[in-house]
């Protein structure tokens, strides 16, 4: 099952493939990073599944170099968006050339990386909820699909007012954001703005870093709201005979808005059962209704960046 990604031209899987856990050790209670080969396993397995998008960045650790040696991206159909400008959260007064040097090192890396001449989709990578001119972003990018390095600019943002800004602008042709069970922070504006505008809606943290899994187990007390939901989520669950991630990816694509939802993982037995929920269709407006009480506000809840340290 496919879904058109904005108004790229490019169509993608419902359920895409975050490849974070194979270019670094990542979640709660993560087993280290795996082999290399188990990294390549994994992603031609997710092919075979009928998995046809791959989000990865260049903060991502060895992801890009991965998914070149997969060779997957020699598969027509298989689409792979990556992501530059994360430097910005450490620098974020970074302007005119020396911005522009930073931006063009990120995007020729990744062109290196994935083996790819022209990146097909290239996000910037903003993680600064206060930033929202995108002006000098935008004129680089530009330059960059002029040159035939990028052929479509996306960004990844976290919080409202990043978000909103970007929509308005008209340029960027997706949006990445965090939309969860637990987080639905972005579905009031957000997701209903840039559904109008046609622009692709990848959705991530559907699980909420293992939050909407038996992992929360690890969670430290002073997420015990975080906690709390979720378990009040597994109850939600457990009444209609399903498991809570389930729950938690069938509730994400409930909303038509979402052009991808993304499953990070390093087993392939985890996208199976992503696909599984969604070849179970959407979940009924009275269980959504429950869910949306569910709903938390407080980003040292549910933000991960926020969290303390988890072993």
């Amino acid at each position: 099952m496919k879904n058109a990604l904005g108004n790229t031209g490019l169509e993608v899987s419902r359920i895409g493939l975050g490849t974070v856990e194979i270019g670094l050790a990542y979640g709660l209670g993560n087993k280290g990073l795996p082999s290399e080969q188990d990294a390549i396993t994994l992603l031609k397995t997710a092919v075979e599944m009928g998995i046809t998008y791959f989000d990865t960045a260049r903060g991502y650790g060895l992801a890009e170099e991965r998914i070149r040696k997969s060779e997957i991206a020699k598969t027509s159909n298989i689409v792979i968006g990556t992501k530059f400008g994360q430097f910005l959260k450490q620098g974020p007064n970074l302007r005119g050339q020396d911005l522009e040097k930073r931006i063009r090192e990120d995007i020729d890396v990744s062109r290196k990386n994935l083996g790819q001449e022209v990146l097909q989709l290239a996000q910037f990578h903003n993680e600064l909820e206060d930033f929202v001119n995108y002006s000098e972003i935008i004129e680089i990018a530009e330059k960059l699909k002029h040159e035939q390095k990028v052929l479509h600019v996306g960004v990844a943002i976290r919080g409202e007012a990043a978000a909103l800004a970007a929509i308005k602008i008209g340029f960027f042709e997706t949006i990445q954001l965090a939309n969860s069970i637990v987080d639905q922070r972005m579905t009031k504006n957000v997701l209903i703005k840039a559904h109008e505008k046609n622009i692709g809606i990848i959705n991530r943290s559907v699980l909420l870093k293992g939050a909407l899994t038996p992992a929360r187990a690890r969670l430290p007390e002073t997420l015990a709201k975080l906690k709390e939901n979720a378990d009040k989520a597994e109850e939600i669950a457990n009444n209609i005979g399903i498991s809570l991630p389930t729950l938690a990816i069938r509730y994400v694509l409930s909303n038509p808005a979402i052009s991808t939802a993304l499953i990070g993982t390093s087993t392939a037995n985890r996208i199976q059962s992503a696909l599984e929920a969604l070849q179970a269709g959407p979940l009924s407006e009275e269980i959504i209704h429950q869910l949306q009480q569910l709903s938390l506000t407080d980003p040292v809840q549910i933000d991960p960046a926020q969290w303390p340290k988890v072993d």
